[in-house]
C-alpha cells in the first residue's frame, strides 16, 4: 500500500507493447458519479493521454462533476449525461445511445464500476471496452480487470490506474489533475475583498457538507471548533455551503460565539477558487474535500465510516481526523449504532490536527 501523500510516479513494470491497443483515435471515459471520483480518475485519464497521445479523450460526465474537468490538459471534449433533466425517460436515453453509438469511439472504459457504465460502453459499439470484472454485463467487457479490493487497502487513484495500465505502460504521477484560471482566482480574491477580507488575514475556509449523514461531523463541533480558531489565532471563518445546506451552516453560525462569513458558491469552479485563497481548510470527507487536495490546499479532513485508506485527500499538505472504531470496515449507510464514528468523535483531536497545519 502507497503511503498517504505519495506523489512520487508509480512505475509500471515493462510489458513490451503487448497490452498496447492499436489504431485507437477516440477514447471514452465513463465517470457520471461523484466530484471525487472523478477527481481521482485524473491520473488515469493522464495514463490514457500519455499512451494514446494522438487519441481524443472524451469524458462522460453528469453536471454536479463535469466542471472540474475544464481546464485538464488530457480531455478533449466533456460529454454530459443529465439523467434528471435532459436524458430523463427512456426516449431520451435511447436518443443518447443512439447519438454515442454515431461517435464511433474505438475504446470506452468503464472506469465508474456500475452495470449502466457497462451498459453504456456495450451500446457505443466500440471493439474495445475496459472495465472491472464486477457488476451486471460484465461479460460484454473485452478487457478487464479480475482482481478484488478489500477495505483498508488500495486508494481509489491506484485502482483507476491498475485498470487502465491492461492497456497502456510507462508511469503517471499519484497527483489529481484539476486547474484554475487567472481570472477564476482574481474574481474570488475579489469577491473576499468584498466581504472586508484583507490580504494579512489568516482566512480557514469550513465546509461542513457531504453527500450524505453518516459524514457529517455534528454542527455543535464544527462551532466549537471555529470559536477555538478565532479566539486562538484570530482567524477570519469562512463558512461554505453546498445549494441544500443553508440549514447546516445556520446552526452551526448561531451555536459560534464568534462572527463567520457564510457563502453559497454557486459553481464548483467558484468553490474551487475559493477554497484556493484559504491558508486552511477544514471539512468532512467530501467533494470539497478532493477539490482542496487537488489544489494542495492545507486541510483537515474529518472521515467518519468511509474507507479512509481508499478516499484519503492525495495531496502532501492533508492529514485526516477518524475515530477508529472496532466496526470498520462496515456498511455505513446501514449502522446499528448510530454512525458514533463520526457523531461522537470530539474536538480536541481535530483541534490538534489543526493546531498542527497552523504551526
Amino acid at each position: 500500500m502507497l503511503s498517504d501523500g505519495q506523489t512520487s510516479a508509480v512505475k509500471v513494470a515493462a510489458r513490451g507493447q503487448d497490452n498496447m491497443l492499436p489504431h485507437i483515435n477516440k477514447i471514452l471515459v465513463i465517470r457520471v458519479d461523484g466530484i471525487g471520483d472523478l477527481l481521482n480518475s485524473t491520473p488515469a485519464i493522464a495514463l490514457l493521454r500519455g499512451n494514446y497521445p494522438s487519441a481524443e479523450i472524451t469524458v462522460l460526465a453528469r453536471p454536479l462533476n463535469a466542471p472540474v474537468l475544464i481546464g485538464n490538459p488530457d480531455v478533449d471534449r466533456i460529454l454530459i449525461f443529465d439523467r434528471k433533466d435532459k436524458h430523463h425517460g427512456i426516449a431520451a436515453q435511447l436518443r443518447f445511445y443512439h447519438e454515442l453509438r454515431r461517435e464511433g469511439f474505438q475504446l470506452v472504459v468503464a472506469m465508474q464500476t456500475a452495470m449502466w457504465s457497462h451498459l453504456v460502453a456495450f451500446l457505443s459499439g466500440a471493439p474495445y471496452r475496459l472495465g472491472r470484472y464486477q457488476k451486471r454485463f460484465r461479460s460484454t467487457l473485452t478487457h478487464a480487470w479480475r482482481g478484488q479490493y478489500r477495505k483498508g487497502e488500495t486508494h481509489e487513484v491506484d485502482r483507476n490506474l491498475e485498470l487502465v495500465r491492461l492497456i497502456c505502460q510507462g508511469e503517471s504521477r499519484r497527483k489529481l489533475v484539476y486547474h484554475m484560471s487567472a481570472d477564476e482566482i482574481a474574481t474570488a480574491k475579489a469577491q473576499q475583498t468584498s466581504w472586508g477580507i484583507g490580504d494579512d488575514a489568516f482566512l480557514i475556509g469550513i465546509h461542513p457538507g457531504g453527500s450524505s449523514f453518516d459524514k457529517r461531523w455534528p454542527e455543535k463541533q464544527y462551532a466549537d471548533l471555529a470559536d477555538r480558531l478565532a479566539q486562538q489565532y484570530n482567524a477570519t471563518i469562512l463558512l461554505l455551503r453546498g445549494p441544500e445546506e443553508a440549514e447546516l451552516v445556520q446552526n452551526i453560525q448561531e451555536a459560534m460565539q464568534s462572527h463567520a462569513i457564510t457563502y453559497a458558491p454557486k459553481t464548483i469552479r467558484e468553490l474551487g477558487a475559493l477554497l484556493s485563497c484559504c491558508d486552511l481548510v477544514v471539512c468532512n470527507d467530501s467533494g470539497p474535500m478532493h477539490l482542496a487536495a487537488a489544489l494542495d490546499v492545507p486541510m483537515v479532513a474529518i472521515f467518519g465510516p468511509t474507507d479512509h485508506v481508499a478516499w484519503y485527500p492525495l495531496s502532501e499538505n492533508a492529514s485526516i481526523v477518524r475515530r477508529d472504531m472496532p466496526c470498520w470496515p462496515c456498511s455505513a449507510h446501514k449502522c446499528k449504532i448510530g454512525w458514533e464514528c463520526t457523531k461522537k468523535l470530539p474536538v480536541d483531536p481535530v483541534w490538534d490536527a489543526t493546531t498542527e497545519k497552523v504551526k
